[in-house]
């Protein structure tokens, strides 16, 4: 009974004195399990109606999942493989469960923004990256000026509309380059920019 009691003692102590290590060790082990993000997601710029991929990736993924998030609108795009928005543009592929691609069909300018990659840790782990969307310039006609007639020596104002992202710069020409004349009665020398430049 007395070694009895003493082997029951020591294995108290053990756990006793032993316990911050215990809780130490898998801590740690478990700490260094955890997945990481490879790199930083790259920010991408892509013309309207092509395809973009932003690229997400992951070291030691483990059994965690990776989803991809809006940012702005905190849509849940996609779940590990799967594709959880309606959005039929919208595709997910991954390689070695490391690189986590994300794909927008047919891009338009409204699927500008922040997109997360987001992993399913505790605390949550993420990343974001940025979509530009380069829409080229075109005059737009409503509210530009078409022909018109007015007397000799008066005024006329001429209006000329234009989308495009960037913001297209616009500017005036006559054509064989003659000078063109300004609310000031001074003339100055007119400068032409291709909306479309020649490829």
């Amino acid at each position: 009974m007395e070694t009895a009691r003493k082997v029951d003692g020591c294995i108290v102590k053990l756990l006793v004195c032993d316990i911050p290590l215990l809780l130490d060790m898998p801590l740690l082990l478990l700490l260094q399990d955890l997945p990481n993000f490879a790199e930083p997601i790259q920010n991408i710029t892509v013309p309207v109606g092509r395809e973009a991929v932003l690229t997400c990736l992951v070291e030691q993924l483990g059994a965690y999942k990776v989803a991809w998030l809006r940012v702005d609108t905190q849509t849940i795009l996609t779940i590990h493989g799967h594709v959880i928005t309606k959005n039929h543009r919208i595709g997910v592929t991954h390689s070695d469960r490391r690189s986590w691609c994300l794909h927008i069909k047919e891009i338009r300018e409204s699927d500008r923004g922040w997109y997360m990659c987001q992993i399913n840790t505790d605390p949550m782990k993420s990343q974001v990256g940025f979509l530009d969307v380069v829409v080229p310039p075109d005059i737009v006609d409503v509210g530009t000026s078409t022909d018109m007639i007015v007397r000799e020596g008066a005024n006329v104002t001429f209006t000329c509309s234009a989308s495009g992202s960037p913001a297209p710069n616009i500017t005036w020409r006559r054509e064989a380059g003659q000078t063109i004349p300004t609310a000031e009665g001074q003339e100055g020398k007119s400068n032409f920019t291709p909306l479309h430049p020649k490829t």
